[in-house]
């Protein structure tokens, strides 16, 4: 007879894994459920585990018992094996992850699943009460027996976890060495996927940050997170270039996209209002049919006092990373990553910059 396969299936299990997780990755704005949260950031990391793990295991196969931790002796189809899929498809998704639940290779060695089954009363436990706020939230899964109310749990799961994993700093691998080409090719790689502005700000801000410690123009730049609206942050632009003396050298104004008229009247808007003269539209390119229109605004602008230039990301690190060298390029990239941890940018963000780094 040919060998009963194991439920639920390890590689169903990873597909639906990183498939709704791709999709919680990109939500900008989830509500987190209350218990779930606590569950997830539990100082216990048998239960950080073990909340994904049984509604993993549950929705990728419905007929499995949400509660059973043990698979017993094989006759009863609901009961499984959540310690072996957990070593096998949660712990090397969570290491993948930064580790975000925890570093334990075999959580399920905890006292309190060494059992069949979960219970309405752990017994003699510590953090007995999130023990039975775990079996609350599984029991009432097994008990509605629901693919898309498991689905919704699973979800939340995932957003806390993701909120969990946005509070971490990133490991980020730093070379000793890179080329004018390597950068170039390393931030376009970055660039390619849409962010909604959050990694071109990044970048940008990097690339500032390195271009004011090396070429002395003015002393600190100022920026807040991508979302902010300009009257809550009170800024000239996205970036603002500071001297000393606390005076406005140069704004800044990002965009991942090509630049469009009302752009450039906006950014000449803001401008004005605090008297900058000199403000930079970093952007990949101009809107084909804007683009005389766009000119001819410009040029009238410098004709009243207000510079206004268009340079892409490209065009600074030619010029700018040239200049500064390579001790310049190795603190450009150390900078991305700063400015990645600091403004608390999109975890899938931070963990792509770290995935390119690894792979110079």
């Amino acid at each position: 007879m040919p060998e009963k396969s194991t439920s639920p299936n390890q590689d169903e299990a990873r597909d639906l894994l990183n498939e709704l997780w791709s999709i919680v990755s990109q939500e900008s704005e989830s509500v987190a459920d209350p218990v779930i949260e606590t569950l997830v950031k539990s100082q216990f990391v048998s239960i950080r585990f073990c909340l994904p793990t049984q509604l993993l295991g549950k929705l990728t196969d419905s007929r499995l018992n949400c509660l059973c931790l043990q698979k017993g002796n094989g006759e009863d189809e609901s009961q499984w094996d959540p310690r072996g899929f957990s070593s096998k498809v949660i712990v090397p998704w969570v290491q993948e992850n930064q580790s975000v639940l925890g570093t334990s290779s075999d959580p399920y060695v905890s006292k309190p699943l060494r059992k069949q089954y979960l219970e309405a009363s752990p017994g003699n436990v510590k953090g007995e009460k999130e023990w039975i706020l775990l079996y609350q939230v599984l029991k009432e899964v097994e008990d509605k027996g629901d693919p898309e109310f498991t689905k919704l749990r699973f979800i939340q799961t995932l957003r806390s976890i993701k909120s969990l994993y946005s509070e971490l700093s990133f490991q980020y691998y730093n070379p000793e060495r890179i080329s004018l080409e390597q950068t170039q090719c390393l931030v376009k790689n970055f660039l390619s996927e849409s962010s909604g502005g959050d990694r071109g700000l990044a970048v940008a801000a990097a690339l500032f940050e390195t271009f004011g410690k090396y070429f002395q123009l003015y002393s600190e730049i100022k920026r807040n997170v991508i979302n902010a609206s300009d009257q809550s942050t009170g800024l000239a632009g996205d970036i603002e270039c500071v001297d000393e003396n606390g005076n406005l050298r140069l704004a800044i104004e990002v965009k991942e996209r090509n630049l469009t008229l009302t752009d450039v009247r906006t950014a000449i808007t803001k401008a004005r209002s605090v008297s900058i003269k000199e403000v930079l539209l970093n952007a990949p390119g101009i809107v084909g049919n804007e683009n005389e229109q766009i000119n001819d605004l410009i040029a009238r602008t410098w004709a009243s006092g207000t510079n206004i230039y268009h340079l892409t990301i490209d065009d600074l690190i030619i010029v700018g990373l040239f200049l500064t060298g390579e001790d310049g390029r190795i603190d450009f990239v150390k900078n991305v990553g700063k400015q990645l941890d600091k403004y608390n940018t999109q975890p899938v963000n931070r963990k792509r910059w770290k995935e390119l780094l690894e792979g110079l």
